[in-house]
């Protein structure tokens, strides 16, 4: 923004400027693709040019980040919910709260201990690599910790090193996108610098990211977010109260503290005793196809409450945030874990699985390393965590207590070589009079192999092979399993166009209803062995 301004000024008026300006924010936040965070920060940008440029009206800074906020959330509401957005906007407000009174602090500090001339010279090192990160990371961590399930222990050290070249990389990437729109060739020079900077940041990355124990798994629920979030906010208005005020606050609480305190104990151990009570098994079989994008990732909890995990989509961290809207936060064990073959949209969350909970047994097709980078990582976290590794093949029977088992229809004893997709572990799940049927990302090939074997295929419940893609669900099959409901799980608007719509016409041939992950999100379906309802959560 400052250089489109410096640039323009020169050669056009004080407000000619402010609209050259606002031209090159617009284009660039295009060009870059106009993420939740990018746009949040051109709004804010824009807004101040013009306040106080244009207007000559000083701007404040709290009004423009709510004011940008507001309209990015009136435009399109589900804006909220974007976490680029959430952490753009928590490390911006963040800033704006804490590093002057964080900087206030350590520089009245420093002063008990040092001469004026050396106070400066500490500050001008710390203030932007210690004292910014520290500022941006007070509203921004709990965001993290819940999202992603980890806090990292070295992320100030890696700031200090990776934030000073941020301004580099901002400053010649932009004269890259703007100036090649213009001179490619010099918009190309200036795209090799950019490229410097950039090379630098994401070697530092990965070389923090290599350090043992740098990051320590740490779950969150969402409840525990927005309580930590309470702490702060109390703490922060703590702080902003006059010395008198504070004073009168802490004698307050200061007397009847035993009192004080018995009560709140009284009132966490309620809360516990019923989060605890309200998370235990009600007797019925739960499945939730979960929606982790354009994957697969499916949670049963039987009637005495086991639990199964089948796949765990692409991401460890959208895995583990949908794990955590189904086990409370002390439940740190999986019963069975069922990875139906190599794939990364399969198997690449189940990495982030074994971090953060104890797997009892891993079910695989009978593929061993060297399938996939990914799948040979699971199979070394299953083996390091000392789980059963237990290959299946179709015509075995997996008992699970509550009269639950799990019939294996896929593979057979050879596997299939020219498409690993066909040798996914196929499964029937019966409970009572409630059958459901999943194949991982079987096609024609293992379907005809199912059927020719007449394997036991019929399910009130059907996951679509392959994402609903038109390789998978022949209608031969689709006959033979007689579907009610069919389970599509698709990320939206996914590049490979899945659910197929000549997949779709086949599920309404055989009179199936089709429930989508990209239309509905996270969609459960509960039965008690005789009756069925499913329902869904909205998408954010």
């Amino acid at each position: 923004m400052a250089i489109l301004v410096r640039l323009a000024e020169p050669f056009l008026s004080r407000r000619g400027s402010v609209v050259f300006a606002l031209v090159g924010i617009s284009l660039y936040t295009v060009l870059v693709g106009a993420d939740a965070s990018v746009v949040r920060a051109a709004l804010m940008g824009s807004i101040y040019l013009i306040a106080n440029r244009w207007l000559g009206r000083p701007n404040f800074a709290f009004a423009s980040l709510f004011l940008a906020g507001f309209v990015m959330t009136m435009i399109r509401p589900f804006t909220l919910w974007d976490v680029g957005f959430q952490l753009s906007f928590a490390a911006t407000l963040s800033l704006m709260l804490y590093a002057d009174p964080l900087t206030q602090w350590v520089r009245r500090g420093l002063e008990r201990w040092l001469e004026r001339e050396w106070v400066e010279k500490v500050m001008g090192v710390l203030s932007e690599a210690v004292i910014l990160t520290i500022a941006a990371q007070i509203l921004t961590l709990p965001l993290m910790i819940g999202y992603f399930g980890q806090l990292s222990l070295i992320s100030l050290l890696a700031n200090a090193l990776i934030l000073p070249v941020q301004p580099a990389v901002m400053i010649w990437g932009g004269l890259a996108t703007l100036t090649g729109l213009v001179l490619p060739a010099v918009g190309q020079l200036f795209a090799w610098v950019a490229w410097l900077f950039l090379g630098y940041t994401v070697w530092m990355v990965r070389l923090f990211a290599a350090v043992p124990g740098a990051a320590i798994p740490l779950s969150v629920s969402a409840t525990g977010v927005v309580a930590i979030f309470g702490a702060i906010g109390a703490l922060t208005w703590l702080g902003k109260q006059p010395p008198e005020q504070r004073s009168r606050i802490f004698a307050a609480v200061r007397q009847n503290i035993s009192q004080r305190l018995a009560v709140g104990a009284s009132g966490v151990t309620a809360v516990l005793v019923l989060s605890w009570g309200m998370s235990q098994p009600d007797g019925q079989l739960h499945i939730v196809f979960m929606n982790v994008g354009q994957g697969d990732a499916t949670f049963i909890q039987t009637p005495s409450g086991r639990q199964i995990l089948v796949d765990g989509g692409l991401y460890p961290s959208v895995l583990n945030d949908q794990l955590g809207r189904q086990m409370p936060f002390w439940d740190k064990e999986i019963d069975m874990l069922v990875a139906t073959h190599p794939d990364a949209d399969h198997v690449s969350g189940l990495v982030g699985v074994f971090d953060r909970y104890r797997v009892n047994q891993l079910i695989t097709n009978g593929q061993s390393f060297g399938e996939s980078p990914i799948y040979d990582e699971v199979l070394t976290a299953a083996e390091n965590q000392e789980a059963e590794i237990r290959p299946v093949q179709a015509g075995e029977i997996i008992q699970i207590e509550d009269g639950l088992r799990l019939e294996v229809v896929h593979p057979g004893p050879a596997l299939i070589e020219e498409n690993r997709n066909e040798n996914s572990v196929s499964m029937r799940l019966v409970y009572g009079e409630f059958t459901f049927l999943f194949t991982g990302d079987a096609e024609e090939m293992g379907e005809a192999e199912m059927l020719a074997a007449e394997r036991p295929l019929t399910a009130l419940v059907f996951k679509a092979g392959h994402h609903g893609s038109n390789s998978s669900s022949s209608l031969p099959f689709l006959q033979a399993v007689q579907p009610q409901i069919i389970i599509v799980s698709a990320g939206v608007d996914n590049r490979f166009g899945h659910p197929a719509p000549e997949m779709l016409e086949r599920a309404a041939a055989v009179r199936a209803v089709v429930l989508r992950t990209d239309e509905l999100g996270s969609i459960t379906v509960n039965t008690d062995g005789t009756t069925m309802s499913w329902q869904a959560e909205p998408l954010p």
